[in-house]
This record gives structure tokens, sequence and C-alpha cells, in this order.
């Protein structure tokens, strides 16, 4: 190949060029992020001359004064009738339940007390209160909580809306349903809007501006505070394919959103860019102060108010580019300063098309300079390049307000200069080991030998074949945690010995070790090399597992109260195996539903009492005088339903008859014959001990099929609801 290398910089450089559109590791859009993020915190937006938003902020020293949440709402009606010349008072809180300390709920508490709910019937209610507070108030904008859990909330939308082009609710964030606000207070507010702006782990670095709650269309809190502030009665949303906007193929996404006089631009799935500014650049006031009267009312006259809370008990904290652990109620304010002060980021779609054609530019030139006048003129064109880059981007931020990548062309012109200056070296390399290095940590020595035979062995893709699957998972192991929270290198000593113990039984079967997932481990056999054998080898693995891990809890000085327990999954079913991934990283795994199946049937182990659960497939050919049927579930995910068993050990000690009369036993728990069910358990509860939760658990099934018997067609099928 280093012969051909010459001939093959310059296309590869054109290439390389291409890499940052693809971005299969999403290397590209996290570096991305991180510039971002530095631009905004060398250059934050400036304080504003005059704040147009107030915080009025529930933080605690209110709730020393006031006292704890929730607040009654005869205090939040006050609060807002102190607030009556805002040009909008929103509430970053969903107010989902009555007044607890209300008229109408005291007389359900006191129903029997005659005399006390005729007093509390002529008591006007704390909800009906802060209704007609708003109602008086007139620009009071709520707050909604979408989520996926609720289902079938209606919005009452106050606002009328004009799309041009196509439909927003295509790009937009969808929920099924919300939490509302009680109906007396909506129906008396005049705005509605999401309270939606990112995870509690995570960097707000957007907001949305429109969500698709169940069908509805509807606007984030910021943009409901702006068009009540301004009075503005409807949204015009302009997306792909209206008038002047060119779509980039079919529904490529939102251009902006307009309200009246104002133009927001949007990303495609109609987020705004947030810029921060300091926390100290927020005019906030104490909710106290507000409610008691410290603030003169005409203080708030033409501004934009919005209660939210900072009070460390209520965990509404979030973090942008400059600062963490500050009150989401912060980032809508700070949201709402942009708009009323124009400083939109902008990343417009041709952008995207600018830094490929710069990095194209500098990867050319990196190249070329590399053939003529070698690797150190390279480094030279190198170092000016990324040089003009990170300052033009730099520039264009800070004068125009764009977000300019400067990595991904940066990455391009490091990406020409080493792989094309180390080419032929590299690709030797990378022939002659990429077998080992893909597969000697999950492989048994002997089978990364016959593997590395071939190096068709990494071509991405799979197969379709007949897998076993095991999934092993450590009992308790939150509790084990937390025994170690002051001592988490002891943690990380006792799961690395644990994993390890167990691992090598899987390798001595010639199993293939998937993947671990914290304290799980997921294994497979029948391939890469064929075994007729698989579904023996897992369970050999299996026990050989549980005997491994009682020498472990002897060596560790573990006793019954503490020893390390381990629950095991074993399924077998056809399965797609193969290297799965990208060009640039993949793994030999296996995908298919019998994986899935597996990994229930481990959850449900603990549930059963024994250490291992099996599928029926996983149990074909085995001594069936070892093979217990334990029920027929359908685990969570799956529809169908499967008999799962256990099985036991060589040499366990069972009473005669026993098999005979647990298949018996199986039967009539089916049949719905709970009188011989509750026999089967008192006749072995006691000699058999190993199936004391199993008996316990069918027990208490049976009498709850007693009190609520089951149709008549049940043909014996248990819903597992865990995993």
């Amino acid at each position: 190949m280093a012969k051909y290398g010459k001939n093959l910089l310059l296309p590869f450089a054109v290439l390389l060029s291409f890499f940052p559109l693809l971005d299969p590791l999403e290397i590209f859009s996290d570096l991305k992020i991180t510039s971002f993020d530095t631009f905004q915190t060398i250059f934050p937006r400036p304080k504003l001359e005059e704040d147009p938003v107030i915080i009025v902020d529930i933080d605690d020293e209110s709730l020393q004064k006031i006292g704890q949440w929730p607040w009654s709402r005869d205090v939040l009606a006050s609060l807002t009738d102190q607030t009556q010349l805002a040009a909008a008072t929103a509430f970053d809180i969903v107010f989902a339940e009555p007044d607890r300390t209300g008229s109408n709920q005291l007389q359900k508490i006191y129903s029997n007390d005659e005399a006390l709910v005729e007093i509390l019937s002529r008591t006007v209610d704390h909800d009906d209160v802060f209704a007609q507070s708003i109602a008086n108030h007139g620009t009071v904008v709520l707050g909604l909580a979408p989520n996926n859990k609720t289902e079938n909330q209606n919005y009452l939308g106050k606002h009328g809306m004009v799309i041009q082009g196509d439909d927003p609710k295509l790009f937009v964030q969808p929920y099924i349903g919300m939490q509302n606000n009680l109906n007396i207070l909506e129906s008396e507010s005049a705005g509605l809007g999401s309270m939606s702006i990112g995870n509690d782990d995570v960097i707000v670095r957007t907001l949305p501006s429109f969500e698709n709650i169940n069908g509805s269309l509807v606007p984030s809190l910021a943009l409901e505070i702006v068009r009540v502030a301004i009075g503005a009665s409807t949204y015009q949303v302009k997306s792909s394919n209206a008038s002047s906007e060119q779509a980039f193929g079919e529904n490529t996404g939102i251009n902006h959103v307009k309200l009246g006089s104002l133009i927001m631009p949007t990303n495609a799935d109609g987020s705004f860019w947030l810029y921060p500014t300091k926390s100290n650049n927020l005019s906030v006031l104490p909710a106290w102060q507000v409610i008691e009267g410290v603030v003169d009312p005409y203080y708030f006259e033409g501004k934009v108010v919005i209660v939210g809370t900072s009070a460390s008990g209520l965990f509404d904290l979030r973090s942008n580019a400059l600062e963490k652990n500050i009150p989401g109620v912060s980032i809508i304010a700070q949201f709402v300063q942009q708009i009323f002060s124009n400083t939109f980021l902008k990343r417009p779609d041709w952008l995207l098309g600018l830094e490929f054609l710069v990095g194209l530019i500098f990867s050319v030139v990196i190249t070329l300079t590399i053939q003529k006048q070698g690797p150190i003129g390279g480094l030279v064109a190198f170092g000016i390049g990324n040089g003009s880059i990170v300052y033009g981007s730099y520039y264009i931020f800070i004068n125009h307000q764009f977000l300019v990548d400067p990595i991904s062309p940066m990455i391009i012109c490091l990406l020409a200069y080493l792989i094309i200056t180390f080419f032929n070296f590299l690709f030797t390399e990378m022939e002659r080991s990429k077998v080992r290095n893909a597969f000697s940590q999950y492989l048994s020595p002997v089978m990364v030998e016959k593997l590395a035979q071939s190096s068709e062995s990494l071509v991405l893709g799979g197969e379709r074949k007949e897998m076993t699957v095991l999934f092993s998972d450590i009992r308790g192991f939150t509790a084990i945690s937390e025994e170690y929270k002051n001592d988490p290198e002891g943690l990380t000593d006792l799961i690395n010995q644990l994993l390890s113990t167990l691992s090598n039984e899987i390798l001595k079967t010639e199993g293939t070790i998937d993947k671990y997932m914290g304290d799980c481990i997921m294994a497979f056999w029948n391939a890469p090399i064929d075994q007729s054998d698989h579904r023996k080898r897992a369970i050999e693995a299996a026990f050989n597992m549980q005997n491994a891990l009682i020498a472990l809890n002897e060596k560790l000085g573990k006793f019954e109260e503490d020893e390390l327990a381990i629950g095991i999954g074993i399924n077998t079913g056809e399965c797609i195996v193969g290297n799965m991934g990208s060009e640039q990283r993949f793994d030999y795994t296996v995908l298919g539903d019998s994986v899935n199946l597996a990994s229930r049937l481990e959850g449900q182990s603990n549930n059963y009492g024994f250490p291992m659960i099996l599928g029926q497939s996983s149990v074909e050919g085995l001594d069936h005088q070892r093979v217990i049927e334990l029920d027929l579930i359908s685990v969570k995910g799956k529809k169908e339903p499967e008999k799962i068993y256990t099985v036991l050990p060589d040499g366990v000690d069972i009473p005669k008859r026993f098999l005979e009369d647990h298949n018996a036993f199986v039967e009539m728990y089916r049949n719905q014959n709970w009188e011989g069910v509750k026999t089967h358990v008192k006749k072995y509860k006691e000699t058999v001990p190993s199936f004391n939760l199993y008996y316990e658990l069918i027990s208490n099934r049976t009498q709850e099929y007693i009190k609520n018997p089951p149709p008549s067609d049940w043909e014996g099928v248990f819903v597992a609801k865990t995993k």
C-alpha cells in the first residue's frame, strides 16, 4: 500500500473533509458544543442597562418567613396582587392539586364535624381567591409540565397560531401528556406555557419554542410570557417549504417564530440557543418581600415578573455554559431578556457548508504542503490554518453572534497532517493487530488464536444463528454500594474481584463475554465458533459461577447475612451475532428478542427464589430429572408468554415422587385447583426448603386469585410488571 500512498494523499484529504458531516461517533458534535460553551464563557451576554425581567424568588429565606412549601393559595394571591402593574406575571410552578388549607379541602377532611363544615362552607376557598387575583391581574401566565406519563390532558391555549410551511409538530419534542394546573386557575390565566428546559443533569444550551403535547402545539413558558407582555395574540411559525424558505430535503425544520414585531430565529427543531449572562446580572427579589409589601408595587410597572424557586429543598437547579446549579427560573428569565434585547445566537443551515468548505481548503493546503515540503512544512501550514480558524470563529461570534464551529475544520486539519504523514505505518499496524484488539478482552486465548488466522471476522455485519445467552447480576448491589459509600476504591476492588471470578468460569466453557454493565455480565455461546452443545455449556458455566462465588465469599470472609449472591437468566433462540457499530469502532455482540428475554429472566430469579432461571428452549435435551418447570409468564416488554424453568445441581437430594408431584402441582395451578395447590405446598414446604420462596410466591398469588378469580379462559399466565 505504501507505493500508492502519494497518489492517494489528495483524494484522501478531500474525503476527510466529509467526516464531520457524518460524525458516526458524535465526536464532532460534542467538541463543537464545547467550543460554543467556551465562546460564551469568554464573552458572555452583557448586562442590560435596564432589566425588563424581575425574578421573584421563593428562596430559603422566604420559606423561613412565610412557611414551608407549598404555600396557601391566598398567600400567592397576595403576591399576584402586589404585581398588578407588571406587563406580565408568570409562575414557573404547576398548581396541579387543590390548596390543602382551603375551605373545600378542609370540608372533606372534617366531614364528620357538621358545625365546622357549615362554617367552612361560608368561607371563600383559597383556590377561588387565587383565581380571582389572576383574573384581576389580567396578564398572568401559568406553567405546564410536559411528561410521558399523563395522557389525554387538554391544552387550553390562549393564543392563535399561523403556520407557514411544514407542520412544526413534525420537528419539536413530542410528549404524551402534561401536568396541568387546576381548571379554575387556567381558565382565568392570560397564557399557558411549557416549563420544560432540559434534564437536571444536562447543561441547558437551548430552549424549546414549542412542544408537541398530545397533538397540541404548546409554546414554552418564556414565549408565552413575552406574548402576554407585549399584548400579542398570535404566533407566526415559519418552517421549511414556506414561501422564500428552501427545504434541503423534505420537512427539514423550523426557521423562525414571530410575535408582533419580534422575529426570533430558531434551530431546525424549533429550539433557541441560550446566550447566558451571569446570575448577578439578573434582578432578583425574595418572595417574602413582595408578599409582605416591602417592595413598592410601582417597582413592577411595565416589567415582566417571573415567580420561581431557588430553595434548596425544592430541587429546581440547572446549569448553563457559564454556571452550575442555578435556579431553573433564571434560565427562563435570561431567555426572556434575550428576546426583548434581540440578542440571539444564530446557527443557520448554511454555516455547515461554510465549515465544510474551510476544512476542505485547509486539509488540501496541508496535504500539498506535505507533498512538496515534507512534515515540517505541513506542520507550519497546520499551525497557520488552525490559528486562522479559531480567530475567525471567535471574531464572528463577538461581532455577529453566529455560532461557527472551529472544531470540525481543526480536527480535519489534524487528521490530514497525522494520517497522511504516517499513512503506511498506521495502515500496516492496524491490519496486523485488529483481530487481537477486537477479541482479546472478551474471548478465551484459544479462541482468539483461532480467529486471528483471518481478519474476515472484523467485517461489520452479522449472521443469523441459534444462540444461548446468559445474564448475571449481583443481588442487592444497591445495599452493597451503600456499605462502601465512604470507600469507593474498596467497592471497585470488590466488583473487579467478583467480575473476574465469574468471567473466568464463562471463559472456561468457551463462552463469549459480550459486555459488562455495571455489576451485570452478558455472555453468549455458539459464536464466533460453532458449539453444538451451547445450552449445556451455558448451564455448566452458571453452576460453576455459583460455586466460584461460594469460594469467593469464603475468601472475603463474608457470611450468610452479607454474602455476595447472583441471579442468572439463560435463554436460547435465534439471534443476530457479529460486529456491530461503525467503521471506526465496533463490538462483537449479539442482538435479538432472545437476548432481551434472557435479561428479563435474570430479573425474575430473585422473585422466584432460584439463582438460575431458564427459558423453555434452553432446557431442550437436558436430563428431565434435573429440570423443574416454574411458571408461565409474560415478561415486561413481551406479549407472548414463556414457560420458565430452573435446573437442579447434580446430586441434589429431593424426595421421591417430588418431580411427578411438582408437575401435577403446576397443572393444578393452571387449572385453578387452588385447594390442590395449597395441599402440595403444605406437603413439601418443609421437606424441600430450597423451594420455600417459590412456594411463598405461588401461595400469595393463590390467595389473591381466590379473592379475585381470574377469567374462565385463563391459561395460567402471570404478567410480570417488573423487569
